[in-house]
C-alpha cells in the first residue's frame, strides 16, 4: 500500500512540475534585443525592402528567438497611412495596418513614439505596456527601433 501511495506522490510531483514548466519562457535581454534590430538593419540594406519583409514574417526566422522578433514599419506622412507594419511575425493580423495612432492601455501612443525614436531621433527605446506573445498578459515592454531606409524602421521589443 505504501508503494502506491509513494508512486502516486511521486506521479502528483511530476505533474506538478510539468505545468509548471509549460509556463515558462525564455525571456529575451535588451542587448539581444539590440543586437537583432542590428542584424535587421544590415539585413534590409544588403537585400532590400521586399525580401526583408519576407523574411521577417517568417516564425522560424534568424530574427525571431524565443519572445523576441524584429518588426518592420513603413513611415509617411500622408493621413491613414503614417505607421504601416509591414512585418510582424507573431500578429501577421497586423500587417498593411496603420498603427500610428494605436495606444496602450495607460494611453501612449507607442508607434508614434517609436517612428519618431527612429526616424527622427536615430534610433533608441521607446517604453509601453503590450501584451506578450506566449502569456497573453498585458506587461511592460520596451522596444529598440533603428532606421533601415528613408521610410523604414526596424524594432525589437523586451518584456519585462
Amino acid at each position: 500500500m505504501s508503494k502506491i501511495i509513494a508512486t502516486m506522490m511521486l506521479l502528483i510531483a511530476v505533474s506538478v512540475g510539468f505545468v509548471a514548466v509549460s509556463h515558462t519562457y525564455a525571456a529575451g535581454t535588451a542587448a539581444e534585443a539590440e543586437e537583432l534590430v542590428k542584424k535587421a538593419v544590415i539585413f534590409v540594406k544588403a537585400n532590400g525592402v521586399a525580401k526583408a519583409i519576407e523574411t521577417l514574417n517568417k516564425k522560424d526566422s534568424e530574427f525571431v528567438k524565443d519572445d523576441l522578433y524584429v518588426f518592420m514599419f513603413r513611415v509617411s506622412d500622408k493621413e491613414g497611412a503614417r505607421v504601416v507594419t509591414l512585418a510582424h511575425a507573431v500578429n501577421p493580423g497586423l500587417i498593411g495596418k496603420d498603427l500610428y495612432d494605436l495606444k496602450d492601455p495607460n494611453g501612449v501612443q507607442f508607434m508614434a513614439a517609436m517612428a519618431v525614436k527612429a526616424m527622427k531621433e536615430n534610433g533608441g527605446w521607446v517604453d509601453y505596456k503590450w501584451s506578450h506573445p506566449q502569456t497573453k498578459k498585458i506587461g511592460n515592454k520596451s522596444s529598440y527601433a533603428l532606421p533601415a531606409g528613408p521610410d523604414i524602421f526596424v524594432g525589437c521589443g523586451i518584456y519585462k
